[in-house]
């Protein structure tokens, strides 16, 4: 939750209140106050669109959508994503056509466009989909899986992830949202790679103390990952496939983990871009409300009481 509204209770006030009546309310007030301004009690915010059911299936986040007023289908939440997919099947069911086929290298894509898709009252409209074949994902997951959300459909609104409460919050991009103390601000940016629609979501941290990456937020992977340059300044061992590595400490988000796996990449990153250097999965990230304001260019992360176990 991004605050806590104490609403005052509903009573008959007598025409002469007691002198200790007025006393106790005095007092009420000015702990409000206090609690107001020392961050315990945020001021209120505006109303969500939706509060609606998310699952974390391993290795990613599940929510229910739906597709041109379609009954609720299934679909991954993955910031690692930069658009939106639907699984080709799915499409064909629903009645929307391919538009255009596009070759890029070995790889032939086929896209198509939503009217909308809706989680609860979050609407995006006139949504550009990569139809493809989910299916080896579906089996993954034991679901059967109807598209993906990525970027541009996230980048309409402002949203709250709590894994431990299995809860996604959306409100319009328009607001303004009020932290409460516990929530860490940090800057969020938006990049953009060539030939690539939408975009990928990054925050600062730190690798052993002192070396500074990127870290893209990916809610569609469980564990990170490191490319071939930054790799090598921690001195792991690079080689044909991802090869897992663990690394001393990880500093993100206010808070330090030690002994965090990842895996490397040896494909990616090797000419030293930033923003291929370092991906952070679910594994770290379950472990806050992570809150993701896009327009506003920030995140908040707020450590969950208790260790967030998976939700079956």
């Amino acid at each position: 939750m991004i605050c806590l509204n104490v609403p005052q209770r509903e009573r008959n006030t007598p025409l002469a209140p007691p002198r200790q009546s007025r006393k106790a309310e005095r007092g009420m007030k000015l702990l409000a106050f206090l609690l107001v301004s020392a961050g315990l009690v945020a001021a209120a915010q505006p109303a969500p669109l939706a509060r609606v059911p998310m699952r974390y299936l391993p290795p990613t986040l599940v929510v229910a959508a739906r597709v041109d007023a379609s009954s609720p289908l299934l679909f991954a939440f993955d910031t690692g994503t930069t658009t939106c997919l639907l699984d080709a099947r799915v499409a064909a069911r629903l009645g929307i056509e391919p538009r255009q086929r596009v070759e890029r290298g070995r790889r032939t894509f086929t896209f198509a466009r939503a009217h909308t898709i809706a989680v609860g009252r979050a609407v995006a409209h006139d949504l550009e989909l990569v139809l493809t074949d989910l299916s080896p994902l579906s089996q993954q997951l034991g679901v059967e899986l109807a598209g993906i959300l990525g970027y541009t459909w996230m980048e309409q609104f402002i949203l709250e992830i709590d894994y431990a409460g299995g809860q996604l919050t959306l409100w319009p991009r328009q607001v303004e949202i009020s932290p409460a103390a516990d929530m860490l601000p940090v800057p969020l940016e938006i990049h953009t790679g060539p030939g690539f629609t939408g975009a990928a979501l990054f925050v600062p941290g730190q690798l052993n103390g002192g070396i500074a990456c990127k870290f893209e937020i990916d809610t569609g992977a469980e564990v990170g990952i490191l490319g071939a340059a930054v790799a090598r300044r921690l001195g792991a061992e690079l080689g044909p496939g991802r090869r897992p590595h663990s690394v001393r400490t990880l500093t993100l988000g206010g808070r330090l983990f030690a002994n965090v796996s990842f895996l490397v990449d040896p494909e990616r990153g090797a000419d030293g871009n930033p923003y291929l250097q370092c991906v952070i999965g679910n594994a770290q990230l379950k472990e806050f409300v992570l809150t993701l304001d896009i327009p506003h260019r920030r995140a908040f992360f707020r450590p969950q009481l208790a260790p967030a176990q998976p939700r079956q």
